[in-house]
């Protein structure tokens, strides 16, 4: 099975288990002398098995990441460094989003000049460089997962 295959069935056993557990918590309870549409034992154990497959799923994905090489770093490092990427990107973003329409708007009187500590085409920049190292990074993360074999 490729990674990315793993991932997806990953997606969808963690929703089944979801579903799964909502069921048993509505079930919990019956009115009396009415039959359960499930039984709230058997679907426990169910509950149980999809827990243990999810969690061998998710150790195959974590071990075929560590061992997988994307971009001269291990995929397990790429994820992170896209997660950290993507951090930084919100924050410099957040420092050039700012509201001046207190600044346009202001009665003359009043009027206080505002002068950014750094030139905002300076983030705008780092911005740009930013995103072309995560979208690298994450392409070479997609490319990996569609042709890697999970580690068993």
């Amino acid at each position: 099975m490729k990674l990315g295959a793993a991932l997806s069935r990953l997606k969808s056993e963690k929703s089944q288990l979801a579903r799964m557990i909502q069921i048993r918590k509505d079930t919990m309870y019956v009115k009396e002398g009415k039959r359960p549409a499930f039984d709230v034992k058997e679907l426990t154990d169910r509950i149980n098995e999809k827990i243990d497959d999810i969690r061998k799923l998710k150790i195959q994905i974590m071990r075929t990441n560590l061992e997988t090489k994307a971009d001269d770093i291990t995929l397990a490092e790429a994820i992170v460094k896209v997660g950290d990427l993507r951090s930084k990107l919100a924050n410099l973003s957040e420092l050039i989003k700012l509201d001046r329409s207190d600044w346009l708007w202001g009665r003359k009187e009043k009027e206080v000049e505002y002068i950014p500590q750094v030139d905002e085409k300076i983030v705008e920049d780092e911005i740009k460089e930013l995103e072309k190292e995560k979208v690298k990074l994450d392409n070479e993360i997609q490319k990996s997962n569609w042709t890697v074999d999970l580690i068993e």
